[in-house]
């Protein structure tokens, strides 16, 4: 075999450049402390490090959640201990205002201390997080309470539901006595008279016929047309109410839901209980409100019926509640009209690792009470069970009007509404506690990915270092080999 020059310098060339392009990439390597500096250093390891850098920032968006989970629920959590307190407080002023000893004019010392345990306690019903309101459901936009008036009615004949709203502001719990029996709105006048100052004294007034509004100096009371009072000469007991402070509820919460109705019916159509998702309603024959109505009903958005359903009264079962349907205008249902019940919603949840959320924020009247107006309602009603802003405004109202009676069952009241707040203050902690354990899992997944990452694209130096030196010899010995053939001839063999 003939060996010519030109064969011998790229057989040089090339063995110089592969001995030189094994000690460059060591040396990259030794200098970054990376196996892999480009995909084409290890495709399959790149693959897989890709992967883990993708699950890790997953990760510390995650963190990120948590962060603000906690952060809000810590929020809620120190708000809610502050309620506490004020309650504990708010209880040993009704101890003492119970006591048959004391004289009006040291409870009305009692009240004024009740009222400002009642407005540092909306303070913290309106606790906000980022400026957003951690107690108002979706609403964060707004207070979730505002201070209002609203009225406790006593006598034979008057209703709660006959006082329709009050107007104005009272700085006192203003007590109202009707002299005259009769109907609000009637022909005749109705006179009555109120007092600001505990029934200290009393300020006479004419109800005029025809009118339905109380005037009590700052506020004014607005009663139901042909609503019957009694007056103090009747024998069945006069007809009274007491005005007084309460809280507002502005926010959503998670029951009844809006409906929309698609169809020519002259009906009204509002929804009570708690829905979990959209129904859909569908009239399926003409009928009246007054005659059997047959309907049928979807949780998946018309893609499947449930039928053959029927209802009288106008009164419809669905999943999670009913549908009630009134006229308006009309009481006729054509076949084909629908009407979806869209739930209200409340939770704001974000989601901490795969497949798991924690809902950040709460719903206030649930821990707090107040009046509520539900969607579909025309007024507001006092929330039930362990009510504490319906509570405090009786128990400052109690105290105003020397109504010692009333101070005891208020302490009682006070009872369940701490508990209330205490559930309130259980489900915050629960949440916390499901936060940090999956940040505590979390930072385990991160470690390992960080670890495993770092095993794949990570050098080991002592390696490293040893295969540097002997890349670096071998390049060496390459450049010295190689010029000592450059510089053989024919005539160095002769």
């Amino acid at each position: 075999m003939r060996i010519t020059n030109s064969m011998v310098y790229t057989s040089v060339i090339r063995n110089t450049n592969n001995a030189l392009e094994r000690y460059y990439a060591l040396n990259e390597q030794n200098a970054s402390e990376k196996r892999i500096n480009r995909p084409s250093d290890d495709p399959a390891g790149t693959s897989t490090v890709l992967a883990l850098r993708n699950h890790l920032a997953a990760l510390e968006q995650y963190q990120e959640n948590i962060d603000l989970a906690s952060a809000a629920l810590a929020t809620a959590d120190d708000a809610l201990a502050t309620v506490s307190e004020l309650i504990t407080s708010a209880k040993e002023k009704a101890e003492q205002g119970a006591t048959g000893t004391l004289s009006a004019e040291q409870r009305e010392m009692l009240a004024d201390e009740v009222r400002q345990l009642m407005e540092q306690m909306l303070v913290q019903a309106n606790t906000e997080y980022l400026g957003d309101s951690i107690f108002a459901g979706q609403n964060t936009d707004s207070d979730a309470y505002v201070l209002t008036l609203t009225a406790d009615v006593s006598g034979p004949t008057l209703a709660g539901d006959d006082v329709v709203s009050i107007t104005g502001d009272a700085a006192h719990s203003v007590q109202v006595e009707f002299v005259d029996s009769g109907t609000v709105g009637g022909a005749a006048d109705l006179e009555y008279r109120w007092s600001d100052d505990g029934g200290e004294t009393w300020t006479t007034a004419t109800l005029a016929a025809g009118d339905t509004t109380l005037t009590l100096g700052s506020c004014s009371v607005n009663l139901a047309s042909g609503a019957a009072v009694s007056g103090e000469a009747d024998a069945a007991g006069q007809s009274s109410l007491v005005v007084r402070p309460t809280a507002l509820y502005q926010g959503d919460a998670k029951d009844g839901a809006v409906v929309r109705h698609t169809g020519s019916s002259p009906v009204s159509a509002t929804a009570s209980g708690v829905f979990s998702t959209n129904v859909v309603v569908r009239i399926d024959a003409d009928t009246t409100l007054a005659g059997s109505v047959s309907y049928s009903y979807s949780t998946d958005g018309g893609s499947t019926w449930v039928t053959g359903n029927t209802a009288t009264g106008g009164v419809l079962t669905v999943p999670g509640g009913t549908l009630t349907l009134s006229p308006d205008g009309g009481t006729d249902l054509y076949a084909g009209d629908q009407f979806t019940l869209v739930p209200e919603q409340a939770d704001i949840a974000v989601n901490i690792s795969d497949g798991n959320s924690v809902v950040i924020n709460n719903v206030g009247k649930d821990i707090f009470g107040g009046l509520y107006q539900a969607p579909g309602e025309t007024s507001a009603d006092a929330v039930s069970g362990g009510n504490l802003f319906e509570t405090m405004g009786r128990l400052v109202a109690a105290l105003e009007t020397d109504d010692v009676d009333a101070v005891g069952q208020c302490l009682e009241d006070l009872d369940a509404a701490q508990e209330q707040v205490l559930r309130g203050a259980a489900s915050v902690g629960a949440r916390e506690t499901t936060v940090q354990n999956v940040e505590a899992a979390l930072a385990l997944r991160k470690e390992s990915d960080t670890q495993l990452m770092s095993a794949i694209e990570d050098a080991d130096l002592v390696t490293l270092m040893t295969q540097l030196q002997a890349a670096q010899t071998a390049y060496t010995s390459v450049v010295e080999t190689s010029a000592e053939i450059m510089t053989l001839s024919m005539v160095d063999l002769l």
